[in-house]
């Protein structure tokens, strides 16, 4: 191997984030109804109304992200109060997202493959939910830096994240690789810091645009092969 360091994104990428996001949010969605005495379809309405409303006024921040600003502005428009219900209801999401979290095949495997080489964990959201999920997943020890847009104060594609995870590493462009799901965010960001990615590409999307510095690879069986390839 010539890379000395890993730079990793958490959300799609270790594990199937909309199976466990739909798991949870039909537990909100449920347990939201039955406080309110609304049909969840108007609970899933005012919902989104509440996420457009707070994307909008926060922008591309941590912050943006925050279920529990979607539920206290949700609750705010079905003129109930959100002290009495929005925290129950988080903590409803995220209790019923880390027990649906499964690892996509060969996740686990290359994390221990790679256990010699240092990861830090580059991904948007607050930091503590991140934490949470990186327990959950049991992953602790394989996970040696984490840099989150919160911390970062800027999300995926914008350099400064990128750029923290290597300093955290101590380490140049040249000497990590960048691994995500996410082709816009994850392979786009890693390229205008002149890092090498591989675009794990689970569901077979079509390339968006080519990239130089980029292997594109659907699972992890292959990502392990290519960079065996690269690197032998």
């Amino acid at each position: 191997m010539n890379y000395k360091g890993i730079l990793l994104d958490l959300d799609d990428t270790l594990y199937n984030y909309q199976f466990a996001h739909e798991k949870a949010i039909d537990a909100a969605f449920q347990y939201a109804s039955e406080i309110v005495n609304e049909t969840r379809d108007e609970i899933e309405q005012m919902f989104l109304k509440a996420k457009k409303t707070v994307k909008i006024e926060l922008g591309k921040t941590a912050a943006s992200h925050n279920r529990m600003l979607y539920f206290q502005r949700m609750f705010e428009n079905l003129k109930a109060n959100p002290q009495l219900h929005a925290i129950d209801l988080y903590d409803t999401y995220w209790e019923t997202f880390l027990n649906s979290m499964h690892f996509y095949e060969g996740a686990l495997e290359f994390l221990e493959l790679n256990s010699d080489v240092p990861i830090c964990l580059v991904t948007d959201l607050t930091a503590h939910i991140q934490h949470r999920k990186i327990r959950c997943l049991g992953i602790q020890e394989h996970i040696n830096f984490v840099v989150s847009s919160e911390e970062a104060g800027k999300e995926k594609p914008y350099p400064r994240i990128f750029n923290m995870a290597l300093d955290k590493l101590g380490l140049q462009p040249t000497e990590v690789i960048m691994i995500g799901d996410n082709f816009k965010k994850d392979i786009f960001g890693a390229n205008l810091s002149g890092i090498k990615s591989f675009w794990l590409n689970h569901h077979q999307k079509e390339l968006p645009y080519p990239l130089d510095n980029v292997e594109p690879v659907h699972d992890f069986l292959q990502l392990k092969e290519r960079i065996s390839y690269v690197y032998r």
